[in-house]
């Protein structure tokens, strides 16, 4: 329905340029040939979260340099990859089959696909539980602990969409996930130290790390929670509980990524990025405690898988750069 001036002009005009934005895209994907009968197809990569399994896969590549203490086998890399992005997207697609008949509800929702009425909740299932035998049977191809411990991340967060996400618990299945998920990546490379310190600490961060990202994103589905009556930590016991709890879940994952620099040996270049960062993103969760917001979750949301990106990428080459070096040795003397 079309919307007078008036209403236009009384609506947010960053919403007015994203939507002109989209007009515009959305014709020029009209023009491709065939477009409409890949909708489908689509709308479950969206499911799937591209952008979180790309932070995903920057974070455990970290893992995986760490374990080789340099670049790892790339055949290796390559499946391994694989078999995250796969349990990723399975764990998503999943989560949306889950939610389907309340994302209406909260507005960072409301336009997913099965909402949206482009992908079936059965299809959406159905593509769920290919997607999550395909990855052990990845994982079974890299080593037994490897496919262990991926089998296991996968299943708490299935046990979180169906059920647990609704509980005062509701966090712990994908804190454990997180935990998991660097161990698994350390195990494909280094399966006898996957329970040494160095993993051990990678994972402690992983998982506080996780917790910050799932607080802060249910503080901005507090509409839809209510909705659902679930008792959510954040509806529970209120916004600024919640505000206080994710910044303790973050100084303390900052202090594991702190220690990682002596137990791993990285550069003054690692820690100076870690606490520069760390301590924006801290300045920035002080703010929040007093003004816990659906606005500020987002962006503390958003804040935090940007930090850690940044943070695993200087890990990756920082543990790349010796080989690398030693290659264009190599080339520059041939």
């Amino acid at each position: 329905m079309n919307e007078s001036t008036p209403e236009r002009h009384r609506r947010d005009p960053i919403e007015l340029l994203a939507e002109s934005f989209l007009d515009e895209t959305v014709e020029f994907v009209k023009l491709i040939p065939f477009i409409g009968k890949l909708v489908p197809v689509l709308a479950l990569v969206v499911m799937s979260r591209p952008a979180l399994m790309a932070v995903a896969a920057i974070a455990a590549a970290s893992s995986a340099f760490l374990a080789n203490n340099g670049i790892p086998p790339v055949k290796d890399s390559l499946l391994g990859l694989i078999c995250l992005w796969l349990a990723i997207a399975s764990v998503h697609i999943f989560n949306d089959f889950c939610d389907a008949d309340v994302d209406h509800i909260n507005r960072r929702t409301q336009l997913r696909p099965i909402v949206l009425g482009l992908v079936k909740q059965k299809t959406a299932l159905t593509v769920s539980m290919i997607l999550f035998i395909l990855s052990l049977i990845a994982a079974f191809f890299i080593n037994l602990i490897c496919l262990l411990l991926l089998a296991a991340a996968i299943i708490l967060m299935f046990a979180y969409s169906a059920k647990l996400q609704r509980t005062q618990i509701g966090f712990l299945p994908p804190a454990l996930a997180a935990f998991l998920i660097p161990q698994s990546a350390f195990a494909a490379y280094n399966p006898t130290r996957v329970f040494c310190d160095l993993p051990l600490v990678i994972g402690l961060a992983a998982f506080f790390f996780c917790v910050v990202a799932y607080w802060s994103r249910s503080l901005s589905d507090m509409e839809a929670d209510r909705a659902r009556r679930f008792g959510a930590i954040s509806d529970r016991y209120w916004a600024r509980k919640s505000a206080l709890s994710i910044l303790l879940s973050f100084i303390i994952c900052l202090l594991f990524l702190l220690y990682l620099h002596r137990l791993a040996v990285l550069s003054v270049s690692y820690l100076l990025v870690t606490a520069i960062g760390g301590g924006l993103l801290l300045g920035f969760l002080l703010w929040f405690v007093f003004r816990p917001n659906f606005r500020n979750a987002l962006i503390l949301y958003f804040s935090s898988l940007l930090f850690i990106s940044i943070v695993s990428l200087v890990v990756i080459a920082e543990k790349a750069l010796p080989t690398l070096t030693e290659i264009w040795h190599r080339f520059l003397v041939n």
